[in-house]
């Protein structure tokens, strides 16, 4: 493969990988780095274009990162976009002004009136929707420069020869509904060529692997799903009978999900699986934990001791994971991003090393690799389910093996509902919660003092942003009707909040 075309300097935002995403889905291989990392970058290396992403930062306070050492400003080795705080940090280094005016803040869906005569948004609506979250704006332009892009302010620049620009706005977003274009737009300002593919990936993965693991053994925490049984199927045929595949039976598990996992097992090709029983362990250790953050700490602590015990028992010297970025993302560890979650396989502090082979890709890539190699649509079709399972399904109230089963048994009658209705491949993810609300009922003309359950379903392409589904009448009567008919149920809420505000999964 050839040389890396595109260098994305990370300053902390959320949305940094999808950058990277869109510019994979747009057939394009690119590098993210932190800005002193991409200063030395650069001195090696001549990319066609670099982005500058977006941050929870401000360019004027203490604490901002600055642009990289020795990028080219005027844009006569590469093209330079920047995106939200990176549009101001340009703006700001290059002599402009950049500020915090009440009626230029922008947080969620806007819409932007763009000049569609500049190159940057050929063939883009005139007014466009898009996704934009910042507090400060481009006040006042760098000599040179002029606005291509309006919304509540300045919401697009240009260089006068049109190799350095800025948007204030996501285009990598979902919700900027033309942002791949406007991406590609710059690409081919950038005089790009495709060089992506899913299986170019496949090979570079089992490389990378091949080189850092030698003839060691390695474990891979297996769940079934596709972002574990897809890793399975890439190191199979390089690691053989070195990969040891270990799933945990936590007590937190979906109905049928034991045979769901030895069925892709096979369909990966694993020679090797291990199922360690452990339900008592993880109730044991979480059943007084309300707080989802704790409740996620307190999985992980039995999730390690469980993988050290099959480390020594292995002597594995490796243990990979199926770890996305979106995890990495939510956990904090990319740039500087806010940490939102804790996930019970990221940072750990492992005695041997971890290797995270998925860590730049999102949930979508890893189904197309799935595809790719030929795994079964049970595999790639299927809903992400989260490494804790039910016990972050069992919300506000403590945990018990009872409450754990109430909630199995609904989502199963959940699930039988929609897949009757042809709903579920409508659907990206399906959560079914108990909640920590009791209330009051009336069962046979008798009171009764009973459970609340939550049904969220949600849309989305990469995780980072999701809608919430609507249910028709008939569908959402049938599932109350449905689940009301177990004694400790008595209500049931629909939730169709969009992440942000909320995250996907309630805790």
């Amino acid at each position: 493969m050839g040389k890396i075309q595109v260098l994305i300097v990370d300053y902390g935002s959320q949305y940094t990988l999808v950058i990277g995403r869109t510019l994979r889905e747009l057939g394009v291989r690119s590098v993210i780095l932190p800005p002193g990392k991409a200063g030395k970058w650069l001195k090696k290396n001549n990319p066609k274009a670099v982005i500058l992403s977006g941050s929870n930062l401000f360019v004027d306070r203490q604490g901002a990162l600055l642009l990289p050492l020795g990028l080219d400003k005027k844009g006569k080795k590469y093209s330079v976009l920047g995106i939200c705080y990176g549009m101001q940090l340009l703006a700001y280094e290059l002599g402009g002004k950049v500020g915090g005016r009440v009626e230029h803040r922008e947080y969620g869906p806007a819409i932007a009136e763009v000049n569609t005569k500049h190159p940057l948004f050929n063939n883009v609506s005139k007014r466009t929707k898009v996704w934009a979250s910042h507090g400060d704006t481009v006040t006042k332009l760098p000599k040179g420069y002029h606005a291509i892009a309006r919304s509540a302010g300045i919401a697009g620049m240009a260089s006068k020869n049109d190799r350095v620009l800025g948007i204030q706005f996501h285009p990598e977003v979902h919700d900027t509904k033309e942002g791949k274009k406007i991406l590609k737009n710059f690409l081919r300002m950038a005089g790009y060529k495709r060089d992506w593919e899913p299986l170019d990936l496949v090979k570079e993965i089992q490389k990378e692997v091949r080189e850092i693991v030698k003839q060691n053994k390695v474990i891979l925490g297996f769940s079934g799903g596709v972002d574990s049984t897809t890793l399975a199927r890439i190191l199979a045929p390089v690691l053989k009978n070195r990969l040891i595949c270990v799933a945990i039976d936590t007590g937190g598990i979906r109905e049928g999900e034991l045979e769901e996992i030895r069925r892709n097992a096979r369909s990966a090709r694993v020679k090797k699986l291990i199922v360690v029983r452990a339900e008592k362990e993880f109730i044991r250790n979480i059943k007084k934990a309300i707080d989802g953050e704790e409740k996620r700490k307190k999985f992980r602590e039995v999730y390690r001791k469980i993988f050290e015990r099959e480390i020594k028992k292995y002597k594995a010297k490796f243990i990979a994971q199926g770890t996305l970025a979106t995890d990495i993302i939510e956990s904090g560890r990319v740039g500087k991003s806010a940490m939102i979650k804790t996930h019970h396989n990221v940072g750990l502090p492992w005695k041997i090393t971890d290797i995270h082979p998925f860590r730049n890709l999102f949930k979508y890539e890893v189904r197309e690799l799935a595809k790719a190699l030929k795994l079964p649509p049970a595999v790639y079709s299927r809903q992400p389910f989260p490494g804790p399972g039910l016990y972050l399904r069992v919300v506000g109230t403590p945990v018990s093996k009872e409450k754990l089963q109430l909630v199995r048994e609904a989502d199963n009658t959940v699930r039988e509902i929609l897949e009757k209705h042809n709903l579920i491949r409508e659907i990206s993810q399906l959560i079914v919660a108990l909640l920590g609300i009791n209330s009051v009922g009336v069962k046979g003309d008798e009171r009764v003092y009973g459970h609340s359950l939550a049904i969220r379903a949600v849309q989305t392409s990469d995780f980072m942003t999701v809608s919430g589904y609507h249910f028709s009448d008939e569908v959402v009567d049938e599932i109350t009707s449905a689940l009301t008919k177990h004694k400790g149920i008595v209500r049931v809420f629909f939730d169709m909040t969009p992440k942000p505000p909320a995250t996907t999964e309630f805790e």
